[in-house]
């Protein structure tokens, strides 16, 4: 392939990085809003969960988040392809850092696939497309050299000093221009974005210390709980919540992105506090009628090991689920449905949640969702990107 067809083909894979890096960090800045961005396509259910890859520790790297940086890389390897086909004389120490900055991403590609399979247990979609995109810019370098790969590496020294401006080469101008211009605006991005979405970093650790160093924290019995994660981790988040509220309805979705960045080391667990005065008597007006009996039939299911099933069953249906189909749907979780019916008749899974509802009245929750991390309790709804912050904060305090 001529060095001049294969800066084109760089130049054109580098702006389709850049528009992925770009989505993926539209999906990041949602996330520091505590939204869920990016449809179906980004997952949410089975092996596929672009939230759960782009938060947490592994979605960012010195501060900022990974798409960021790739818009960088992308924004240099356009920057390149420009000169490459703006001088014929620079085509081919370009083409051979392309080449090389090519390489670089596949080899980080690898490790980053590393982490979502083994780690997060989950995959993004759009981030195995810029997956892509590096491999394929990186064949393209490849059958544009015009020399053995191996001489490529040897010429790395040669080829960074065609990146040194001088009057006999304009075009290396241009380069340093596309380039800074790039870094100053992602950078001032970055920024501006985080200021407004999060504020000011110091003021909000200092305010989480001084919390932390004011809340009491708080005992919970948790035995015989559904838990998600290692029960034996330093890590313990408990949520009292209700399958009809459409609060926990959304923290239902963002729980299992939180768990993904911390599974080895945290425990998740469920506990019931139904805003429905039929078994709830710290409440006194009615919110979600239905609520106690979708509670006692998950802990009757929870008996048989189908809890997580038929929660993510309810809280995909949404907070208007008809609890006249519960019957049904139970039916469709393999489940005894003989053993379950006696679980009910015996009111074994309403004596459950009325023993959480005694613990929630115990430690003074007072509405859904409300979270215990660690034995700090924390009323409403956790945005992923902001809890990293707040456990950054719950490490040092518990050292």
């Amino acid at each position: 392939m001529r060095p001049a067809r294969g800066a084109l083909l760089c130049l054109l894979l580098s702006i389709l990085g850049i528009g992925l890096a770009g989505y993926l960090f539209f999906i990041h800045l949602g996330l520091m809003r505590g939204e869920l961005l990016g449809g179906a396509v980004c997952g949410g259910t089975g092996a596929f969960n672009c939230h759960a890859v782009t938060a947490g520790t592994w979605g960012s790297f010195l501060g900022m988040p990974l798409a960021l940086w790739g818009i960088l890389g992308y924004l240099t390897i356009f920057a390149l392809a420009v000169l490459a086909l703006d001088s014929a004389e620079l085509a081919e120490p370009v083409t051979a850092l392309i080449f090389l900055l090519s390489l670089l991403f596949v080899v980080l590609d690898v490790g980053l696939f590393f982490l979502m399979a083994f780690v997060i247990q989950f995959y993004c979609a759009f981030c195995l497309l810029t997956y892509a995109v590096n491999l394929a810019l990186l064949v393209c370098a490849a059958r544009s050299l015009g020399r053995p790969l191996p001489h490529a590496f040897a010429a790395a020294g040669s080829s960074l000093q065609a990146l040194v401006p001088s009057r006999a080469r304009p075009a290396v101008g241009v380069f340093w221009g596309i380039l800074l211009v790039g870094v100053a605006g992602t950078m001032g991005v970055h920024l501006s974005t985080t200021f407004v979405s999060r504020g000011d970093m110091g003021v909000m650790r200092k305010q989480m210390r001084d919390f932390l160093a004011k809340q009491p924290r708080v005992s919970i019995d948790t035995a015989g709980d559904p838990t998600m994660g290692q029960p034996d981790g330093w890590l313990k988040i408990v949520e009292f919540s209700d399958f009809l509220c459409p609060a926990c309805q959304r923290s239902s979705r963002l729980n299992p992105i939180i768990l993904a960045n911390h599974r080895r080391e945290a425990a998740f667990i469920f506990k019931h506090y139904p805003l429905d005065t039929s078994c709830n008597s710290r409440i006194q007006n009615m919110v979600h009628p239905g609520a106690c009996t979708v509670a006692a039939v998950s802990e009757c299911v929870h008996l048989q090991g189908k809890f997580w099933a038929f929660h993510d069953l309810v809280f995909a249906k949404g907070h208007d689920y008809n609890v006249g189909a519960v019957e049904k749907d139970v039916a469709t979780l393999g489940i005894d449905m003989d053993q379950y019916h006696a679980c009910m008749a015996a009111g074994k899974g309403l004596e459950a949640v009325e023993r959480d509802i005694a613990e929630a009245q115990k430690i003074g929750v007072l509405s859904t969702p409300t979270y215990i991390i660690n034995g700090v309790p924390m009323a409403g709804g956790i945005n992923p990107v902001i809890f990293e912050d707040f456990l950054a904060v719950l490490r040092e305090s518990d050292r």
